[in-house]
């Protein structure tokens, strides 16, 4: 057993070993793994680099942003595995907390998986069958059921499944071992073959030779469960190929551009495994019993053949494992990797502020639409004959010198707010910006406030400016003093507080469109009732468009 040291930068020890899940790590946080001479340790199938710390040599590893389940594998000099780990790194406890992260989690996978889709380090399990999938989550599925897929199609070849074919042939005298009547009235036709049919235990090789047509049972391989197999592992070729061309893409545009993102690191090794599993199920293809098929198809009797044989039925049980379409938050069993802890944070307040409008606002009908092809552009329609409610995740709000996006501009640079809140009213018009930090500690918040300055200074929703730009933070206490209603109502800014315990923005909503009192956030508890379940969804409409942009500021 491969046991590891590991030590954190606050000097804590512990050992890492291959079963089990391994807990002690935290995002963000900085790890030494001891070196084992003349070995490699990957985490998610990055390479980790070579450093000294204190008395010996270590694989350092930063987790980052991530929270979740992540496997590393120590290679040895052939690149072949020898062990492989499961890290449990948890969300950072000054931020969120494990049960407030896992909450998240479970909302966000109640109303649309896709947002949590990400594409490195961190896992998490959800569903196992549904709509969304994309090449990460492809690969995924190939590494994880690609070597007991190939175990399981050796077993086939070692053994594969035959049909018993009765035909009739023609075979020599001296072979003879049964014949039937119609073998007997065919010899009577000829005169040579009936006297040696007379005469059989005289009959040796050497005789003349004479065929005769009789009955014969013959082990077919061209039957409907190897058919149906040769069907499947022809579709697992295919999807490999795929996924190769889909992250040799990514590996083209990095190199291109100049750019080299987080995941750069991993593509090459994701690749490699890609194409030996590749080359080994060809391999595989080219023997029999699948090198010599008639028509490969997938037909009742093949499924029922290969349901009855435990080796056919583990080989097609993990290719669709390998091929099922998509995946979705029904059931839990398969890790998928997330995004960021940052970008789950922003998400999971849009939802929730989704819900505080709704239980302000309870009589509007409420629809979802994601306007163009970004699945983290949405937006959230309330309407009555003389009311609506647009609650926007990633609005784009064109340059000075662009047309508006949906009554969005910015008098400067193009910006993209995090959430946005649009209300028309027989009461007027009111506009406030909404923008999630993950981040505490009075540094962090007031270099986050900046983003709250810009966007109250330079947005425009037709025409008119923010009524309010909110920052909001997992925990409260980094600037007490903007948490205020005295500071929001004097500056038109300020901190709330949002997260799974503590909800200091309802009130500050309530304020803006009931004229209720704007009370002091952080001190009223989340609502019990989200609000999001209730909503309808819309698809994209054609005239709605909107083409990507950056990111956010």
């Amino acid at each position: 057993m491969a046991i590891i040291r590991c030590i954190d930068k606050q000097g804590r020890a512990f050992t890492v070993a291959p079963e089990g899940l391994v807990s002690g790590f935290t995002e963000r946080g900085t790890y030494y793994f001891e070196v084992i001479p003349g070995w490699r340790l990957f985490v998610d199938d990055e390479p980790l680099e070579t450093s000294r710390h204190e008395a010996f040599n270590a694989w350092r590893w930063q987790p980052g942003f991530y929270a979740g389940k992540v496997i590393a594998e120590l290679v040895d000099l052939t690149g072949k595995v020898v062990a492989t780990y499961h890290f449990d790194v948890a969300p950072d406890q000054n931020k969120l907390g494990e049960t407030s992260f896992a909450a998240m989690l479970d909302e966000l996978l109640t109303f649309d998986l896709r947002l949590l889709l990400g594409n490195e380090y961190a896992q998490v399990e959800v569903g196992r069958a549904g709509r969304t999938s994309d090449p990460h989550l492809q690969y995924a599925r190939l590494k994880r059921y690609g070597p007991e897929l190939l175990s399981a199609f050796a077993e086939v070849l070692r053994k594969p499944l035959t049909w018993l074919r009765r035909e009739r042939i023609l075979r020599p005298a001296h072979q003879l071992r049964r014949i039937d009547r119609r073998t007997v009235r065919r010899a009577l036709q000829d005169p040579a073959s009936t006297a040696l049919l007379y005469n059989l235990g005289r009959v040796s090789a050497d005789s003349e030779v004479l065929h005769f047509d009789v009955p014969s049972v013959l082990e077919d391989l061209d039957n409907p469960a190897n058919q149906a197999l040769a069907v499947v592992l022809s579709e697992t070729l295919r999807r490999s190929r795929h996924v190769i061309a889909e992250l040799q893409k990514l590996i083209d545009h990095e190199r291109d551009t100049g750019a080299r993102s987080a995941l750069a690191p991993r593509l090459g090794r994701r690749v490699e495994f890609l194409e030996g599993l590749h080359s080994a199920l060809r391999r595989i293809q080219r023997k029999e019993p699948f090198c010599s098929l008639s028509q490969p198809c997938i037909s009742a009797a093949g499924l029922n053949a290969i349901s009855a044989h435990p080796v056919y039925a583990r080989a097609y049980r993990y290719a669709w494992y390998v091929l099922r379409p998509g995946i979705d938050g029904s059931s839990e069993g398969e890790r998928l990797w997330i995004s960021p802890t940052w970008e789950i944070y922003e998400r999971w307040c849009y939802l929730q502020v989704v819900g505080m409008m709704k239980t302000i606002y309870p009589d509007l009908q409420w629809i979802y639409r994601w306007p163009g092809s970004r699945v983290d552009v949405i937006r959230c329609e309330g309407r009555t004959t003389d009311t609506q409610v647009d609650v926007w995740l990633q609005v784009r709000c064109p340059a000075f010198d662009q047309p508006p996006s949906h009554g969005f501009s910015s008098i400067s640079g193009e910006r993209r707010p995090d959430i946005v809140v649009t209300v028309s009213s027989p009461a007027g018009r009111s506009f406030i910006v909404i923008d999630a930090k993950y981040r505490v500690g009075r540094e962090w918040v007031l270099e986050g406030m900046e983003s709250a300055h810009l966007y109250r200074d330079c947005l425009r929703w037709e025409g008119r400016k923010p009524d309010l730009s909110v920052l909001l933070v997992p925990r409260g206490g980094g600037a007490p003093l903007l948490e205020t209603m005295k500071y929001r109502k004097d500056n038109g800014v300020g901190v709330a507080v949002l997260s799974a315990e503590k909800n200091g923005l309802h009130e500050v909503l309530r304020s803006c469109w009931t004229g209720s009192p704007d009370l002091e956030s952080g001190e009223h508890p989340m609502d019990s009732d989200p609000g999001f379940h209730s909503l309808r969804y819309a698809p994209p409409c054609a005239d709605e468009a909107d083409s990507p942009s950056q990111r956010r500021d």
